[in-house]
């Protein structure tokens, strides 16, 4: 199927979840767009991509989504109804859309009725845009009559790119198109801050009180109406349909193989010339399951660390560091402190010294903010050059913050007087857990880690963890309890174990290693010294609780033999990837294939190849030597050495 950021390819089918797919292809004249669940996406007049999706959402007072379950779809004459229900446990809102296409409109109406008092960040409707569109000319029409215009930004916009929205007109290749909102007073932001391919508008303004007490029998009522025209018609916009048009619901993959071309076999690879980057050294993260790792599960040797997450406040931190020691064995420690304080590091940084294991860097974040607050960072300083005052040098200090770039792309004007690295953390399922959204993070990562390139302005970054779900709330209006009790053996686990949403069963999926072939070719660019990616062990973990090694885990592993080695471009099907692009291309190919190249300490260029799409590819490799021809099975990984030309 054609994806909401363009992509031309089925995703692989471990990596979506059931409403996709069970996603149906709706039609009627002009229209065209794909129901997966209660979202409706890919919405495309005339052929051409208007909104990647209109979607109605509840997000509770910790800015958790809520699930929203389709209890019916039921046709109408001019388009669907839909009826379903909100809530974890129990029902929390009853709500019906109603989706109405005509010759030239398309109407989306919810209507939202509260069953059980809770208290909300938001309800209602959302429209995400396309990342293509960045850079295009957009006219914002306000509630008081007057408008604005603008352009959706390059980069990652900071903050909101548009307010007190009305309506939004802009016009794409073949078609203009404008969106009137009703019910609310929305706003934009620029969501591939947290790796979304989108621009959200969305309702209600955030410079507005939340959380907002709901009480039973409130109701919500909103509404979005597009309306496109073809930029070269002659026809008024409003003008009828021809003849009466029955709205077509068909199986979106029965569509798909009627109406997309089969992907082109053999696909053709090419080895280019050398980047201007090396592979960065890859780690993981300690496993914060109940096992730990106790059960002999071990990951790959190539991995160069473990990364250790400490709160202080945190009555099982002794633990939790004596269990990262125990799980790096030789390999170095990448310690991250929240804080309060810089006094609150000296008994963790004591113990870790008095363990006599390596530290290799040592972040600190403020346990409210999230950031690395400059005095906070001094005072860390000043502790590590006391306890390191003899033997080694004292472990290299990190800034940035623990949470997303959003954080680092709002508040990097408050680290410029420091000098020292960056760090902050990638999670894809932070707005969206489809799969769809998964493989679109990818190029919203290398439209990302360039934004962080240039904010960093020569300082080293560190990016990760990158995990699939959040490993702990950053935006939550509640504070998690730090825990009161200790517990030397964790037999309860600690952080990411007890955080909604923070696992999934995807850890495991085979095509996730072909995902994270692709996203170290998104990341590695010139600047990033360290990637860390998911857990040691456990249902996070490159090591899955059987003791089994992941995909994933593979793939990383092969990719960690080359830290430090000069990566090499690879063009798959015509395209290059790894480069990235500021409107979210590569690094997947249009035929859903990943890669990555570096050349090895014996001269050899190694060729790591993914395919997170579900129709078997073949590439075949050439430019370095004889061509190569390699099988990649749905999901499949693969390693290519490619012998230097003569040997």
């Amino acid at each position: 199927m054609t994806s909401r950021s363009g992509t031309t390819f089925r995703v692989a089918s471990d990596l979506l979840l059931d409403r996709e797919r069970d996603a149906l292809a709706v039609g009627r004249g002009p229209w065209s767009a794909s129901l997966r669940g209660s979202e409706l996406d890919d919405i495309a007049f005339d052929g051409e991509l208007v909104l990647r999706s209109i979607r109605f959402v509840v997000r509770d007072q910790d800015w958790k989504t809520l699930p929203v379950i389709v209890d019916a779809v039921d046709h109408t004459t001019s388009g669907l109804h839909l009826r379903g229900r909100v809530g974890d446990d129990g029902e929390t809102v009853a709500w019906s859309l109603s989706v109405d296409l005509g010759a030239s409109t398309l109407r989306v109406a919810v209507r939202a009725e509260v069953t059980a008092a809770f208290r909300r960040a938001r309800i209602g409707l959302i429209v995400l845009q396309s990342p293509t569109l960045a850079g295009t000319e957009l006219v914002v029409g306000h509630p008081e009559g007057s408008t604005t215009t603008t352009r959706l930004p390059d980069h990652v916009a900071p903050h909101q790119p548009a307010i007190r929205i009305e309506s939004l007109a802009w016009t794409g290749d073949r078609i203009a198109t404008t969106a009137r909102f009703s019910g609310d007073v929305f706003e934009m932001e620029d969501q591939r801050n947290w790796t979304d391919a989108s621009f959200k508008t969305y309702s209600t303004p955030l410079s507005l009180p939340f959380p907002v007490a709901l009480a039973v029998g409130d109701v919500v009522e909103q509404s979005v109406e597009v309306s496109c025209a073809r930029v070269d018609a002659a026809e008024p916009a409003d003008a009828p349909l021809a003849t009466p048009l029955a709205v077509t619901v068909v199986p979106e993959t029965e569509f798909t193989a009627q109406r997309e071309d089969p992907v082109p076999e053999p696909v053709d690879g090419r080895i280019g010339a050398p980047l201007d980057s090396v592979v960065p050294a890859i780690s993981t993260s300690v496993s914060s399951d109940p096992d730990g790792g106790r059960a002999g599960a071990v990951v790959p040797e190539t991995i160069t660390g473990i990364l250790v997450e400490i709160d202080p406040t945190n009555q099982d931190w002794p633990a939790i560091l004596d269990r990262a020691v125990r799980q790096a064995g030789t390999r170095p420690l990448d310690l991250r402190l929240v804080l309060g304080t810089g006094e609150e590091a000296e008994p963790v940084l004591r113990r870790l010294r008095d363990a006599t294991v390596p530290v290799v860097r040592v972040g600190a974040f403020h346990r409210r903010t999230h950031l690395s607050e400059v005095t906070l960072l001094t005072a860390l300083g000043d502790v590590l050059r006391t306890l390191w005052a003899e033997g080694p040098p004292h472990p290299e200090l990190v800034g940035g913050t623990r949470a997303h770039f959003t954080e680092l792309n709002r508040n990097h004007a408050r680290l410029e007087r420091w000098t020292g690295p960056v760090a902050f953390s990638i999670t894809p399922f932070m707005h969206d857990r489809g799969g769809h959204q998964l493989v679109e993070s990818l190029g919203m990562q290398a439209v990302v880690v360039a934004d962080a390139v240039r904010i960093a302005d020569g300082r080293p970054l560190h990016v990760g963890p990158v995990t699939l779900g959040a490993r702990y709330n950053a935006v939550a209006t509640t504070r998690a309890s730090a825990g009161d009790s200790r517990d030397p053996e964790l037999r309860a686990g600690f952080g990411a174990e007890h955080v909604p949403g923070a696992t999934d069963d995807r850890q495991s999926a085979e095509a996730l290693g072909a995902w994270v072939v692709g996203s170290v070719a998104a990341l590695a660019v010139s600047g990033v010294e360290s990637l860390s990616y998911f857990e040691a062990t456990g249902r996070r973990g490159l090591v899955a609780a059987d003791g089994t090694l992941t995909v994933a885990g593979r793939a990383l592993g092969w990719i960690a033999e080359l830290s430090g080695r000069q990566r090499v471009a690879v063009e798959i099907g015509g395209v290059s990837l790894g480069a990235g692009s500021p409107v979210g291309g590569p690094p997947v190919s249009s035929a859903g294939v990943t890669a990555i190249a570096a050349v090895d300490a014996a001269g050899e260029t190694v060729v790591i190849l993914g395919n997170v799409g579900e129709t078997p590819v073949r590439v075949v490799l050439a430019g370095a030597s004889e061509p190569r021809a390699v099988e990649l099975a749905a999901g499949a990984v693969a390693r290519v050495v490619i012998a230097r030309s003569g040997s």
